[in-house]
């Protein structure tokens, strides 16, 4: 039927992969409820990349009876 020796290697070598995980930096932040989490650098990131929403987008956005 073949070589188990051959598949277990393979085998061996792709849930390692999958299981072991990369060292990535991560940052202590607070919550708004006040508790302490880490996450990850990477995640910070690309959240400052985003485009941030404007006074006016907001405005339009909200359900304020003054819009009327």
């Amino acid at each position: 039927m073949g070589n188990k020796k051959d598949n277990a290697g393979s085998r061996r070598q792709f849930f390692s992969s999958l299981i072991s995980k990369k060292e990535t930096a991560k940052i202590k932040m607070l919550t708004p409820d006040g508790k302490l989490v880490e996450v990850d650098k990477d995640v910070i990131d690309a959240s400052v990349n985003r485009q941030k929403a404007s006074s006016q987008d907001i405005y339009n956005w909200m359900e304020n009876p003054s819009k009327d």
